[in-house]
């Protein structure tokens, strides 16, 4: 075995080892794969119920509309939940 030929080799042997380490890594990768989903799914709860708040409240305050004490701001935080719930639903649960 002449001088390229072993440097040929050890260099198939350095990406033969940094592609396994790579492949352990992507294994290991799932974890953050998760964060990155609980954290959609976080965006996708939270964002519809704080539009829902701020449309209830600016309801309440500025429409003087006589609804015998119902609350628009809890009102329309609930019907953010129940959208958020519904778009979760369909974007990770019922994947068609």
């Amino acid at each position: 075995m002449n001088n390229r030929d072993k440097k040929r080799y050890s260099f198939e042997e350095y990406i033969g080892k940094k592609a396994s380490w790579m492949q352990k890594w992507r294994k290991k990768g799932i974890l953050w794969e998760t964060v990155i989903v609980v954290g959609a799914i976080g965006w996708m709860v939270a964002l519809p119920m704080v539009i829902g708040g701020y449309v209830g409240s600016y309801i309440d305050r500025n429409m003087q509309v006589s609804t015998g004490g119902v609350s628009w701001t809890v009102t329309f935080i609930l019907l953010g939940l129940f959208i958020a719930l519904y778009s979760v639903w369909r974007v990770f649960i019922y994947k068609r």
